[in-house]
């Protein structure tokens, strides 16, 4: 094939706001008509919050009817034809068309200031609604139920296999603990022993973040230092507490967040498993791994690489792990590559290797979501982007 195949690894999808009544049970009604216009103030507030009100209002501008994309099927495989995508990895939306799920159940995901069985209500809405969107293109779109796990370990088993049945191929956990169990507790082993069996993909997503006061000095300064330590929090939960070692086919995710920092961040966990003499004092807490800290992530983990792909991520892939690696569009948030996802992906990516573009663009995704190529491959040979386009011609 003379076309590179893309699968994007962070692709969102939502429905404006009070679209999501009708995938509610009945029951939470009067309890969402209530919460809507809240919910719409608050993430007005969010914007201003983050500063992009002004940003956000020239992009929908600028960008037409694209955006229509998040919740319209016919629009979103027009946009993900023009950026040569395949296929593609749906979470969550947000703030971008105000389209987050109800009750807290967006990407934030925080379970604290929240009525957990009313959160429960917004997922579920969501999860219904996106397993119906991915069965009108079900090779092209590949859902994640969002699972609230911290509350109710049967409640969530119990919304894996749901989701599992309709279609769905991951899921997404809530990134922050709050003062919930942690992923090392064994009372979640029965989710993770389902969805390793399964191939059920478990993912966090940048964004999650404890409640900042914005009004001070720096404090943005100190969020963006810190939203990928969040969302990447749980991995070494799972690492250290010898979850990949109890389920080895376990497959988990981490997304948008910013490469650069993860050598460093691997070199780290396994300096803190060797047997060092500073160490020795706290007592065993290797005993329950056979293998480095590293080999678990390139063995078990991937990253969702999107945003904030560039150079810096791009210079550091080969010790992230040329096999853990998927590249994605972000689309339809305006941090992405997308509308100009093909000059960008040329511009940060032209001279790479065929043998590491193919396994960064879609190979590494279709083996991390057991994806079908030969129907994926006739939609590539149609849309992807030449391979000869990323020859560097001054090589």
């Amino acid at each position: 094939m003379d076309r590179y195949l893309i699968v994007s690894t962070d692709g969102h999808a939502g429905l404006p706001m009070e679209g999501y009544r009708d995938y509610l049970e009945a029951k939470y009604h009067a309890a969402f008509d209530e919460a809507l216009p809240l919910q719409r103030e608050m993430t007005r507030k969010a914007e201003e919050k983050f500063l992009i009100s002004e940003f956000n209002t020239k992009w929908r501008r600028d960008v037409g009817d694209g955006l229509r994309g998040a919740w319209d099927g016919a629009v979103r495989n027009r946009i993900i034809d023009d950026d040569g995508v395949a296929a593609e990895v749906l979470f969550p939306d947000g703030i971008t068309e105000m389209n987050a799920p109800p009750f807290g159940a967006g990407l934030s995901l925080k379970p604290w200031g929240v009525d957990p069985e009313l959160q429960w209500a917004g997922a579920r809405a969501h999860n219904r609604w996106i397993a119906q969107f991915c069965k009108e293109d079900p090779v092209r779109r590949i859902g994640l139920a969002i699972v609230l796990m911290l509350y109710d370990v049967d409640a969530a088993l119990a919304e894996v296999k749901w989701a599992h049945d309709n279609g769905l191929r991951g899921i997404l956990i809530p990134a922050l603990m709050g003062d919930k169990d942690a992923y090392n507790h064994p009372k979640y082993y029965p989710v993770w022993q389902f969805c390793a069996e399964h191939n059920m993909v478990v993912h966090t997503h940048s964004g999650p973040s404890p409640d900042y006061n914005f009004a001070l000095p720096g404090a943005m300064g100190v969020y963006l230092t810190e939203f990928a330590w969040w969302a990447s929090r749980p991995m070494w939960h799972l690492i250290f507490g010898g979850v990949f070692e109890q389920f080895p086919r376990l497959k988990f995710v981490i997304t948008e967040v910013s490469e650069f920092w993860i050598p460093a961040l691997l070199e780290l966990m396994d300096v803190r498993a060797s047997v060092k003499h500073t160490s020795g004092k706290l007592g065993d807490f290797r005993s329950n791994l056979t293998m480095a800290p590293s080999e678990y992530f390139r063995r078990n983990c991937w990253v969702g690489a999107s945003a904030l792909f560039d150079e810096g991520s791009a210079a550091v892939r080969h010790e992230i792990g040329i096999g853990n690696v998927m590249w994605g569009t972000d689309y339809p948030h305006p941090e992405g590559s997308w509308p100009k996802t093909r000059e960008k992906l040329l511009t940060y990516l032209r001279g790479m290797p065929e043998s590491e573009l193919e396994p960064i663009l879609g190979g590494n995704a279709v083996e991390c979501y057991a994806l079908d190529r030969r129907q994926l491959d006739p939609i590539a040979q149609r849309i992807g982007p030449l391979k000869s386009d990323f020859i560097d011609a001054a090589a």
